[in-house]
């Protein structure tokens, strides 16, 4: 069985990113990528126009979004590494994209779409440690059909009770 949930998401800058489409619609080349998402990328997350999922590494990763009431599976649950603070997603009832944040403002580049009515969300990123889980790998020692994600990402409505996290890096090193 294939985990259709599972969507692979690459990026070459060691960040991907949940964004609201209307934050970024005239993001037209790599000037306006610069002004709108990388020069200003603090504001952007404070705002609640970005959730950077930051794994300071590039490559291609498995992501799963759960939308609450969904959230993490049994599975999941078991493997699960650590989990973020939550970061404000502000929905305007537009579309949602998640990317590597080198296409943030490139809609058709986005490996996943998603719809939330408007409102204030708390998002959690979840490291998930796939590999652990045995029968994970395939032969070839790339993840099999129907293993889990690298990355979680719950979405919630806000309780209007959180302290929601800034920082570009959303997991903060063990002590």
């Amino acid at each position: 069985m294939i985990n259709a949930d599972v969507t692979t998401v690459a990026t070459d800058a060691g960040m991907l990113a949940l964004w609201r489409g209307t934050a970024f619609a005239e993001v037209n080349g790599y000037d306006a990528w610069e002004q709108r998402v990388n020069e200003r990328l603090v504001d952007a997350i404070q705002s609640g126009e970005l959730v950077p999922i930051g794994i300071q590494g590039d490559g291609a990763f498995g992501v799963r979004v759960a939308v609450a009431p969904d959230g993490a599976t049994e599975r999941e649950a078991r493997y699960t590494v650590v989990t973020s603070e939550p970061y404000l997603l502000v929905a305007d009832g537009g579309p949602i994209f998640l990317s590597g944040v080198e296409v943030v403002g490139d809609e058709p580049s986005s490996p996943i779409t998603l719809s939330l009515p408007a409102g204030r969300y708390a998002v959690r990123a979840t490291i998930v440690g796939w590999d652990e889980e045995p029968g994970a790998r395939g032969e070839d020692g790339l993840p099999g059909p129907n293993a889990l994600p690298d990355f979680l990402v719950g979405i919630a409505p806000s309780d209007g009770t959180e302290t929601f996290r800034t920082s570009e890096i959303t997991f903060d090193p063990p002590d």
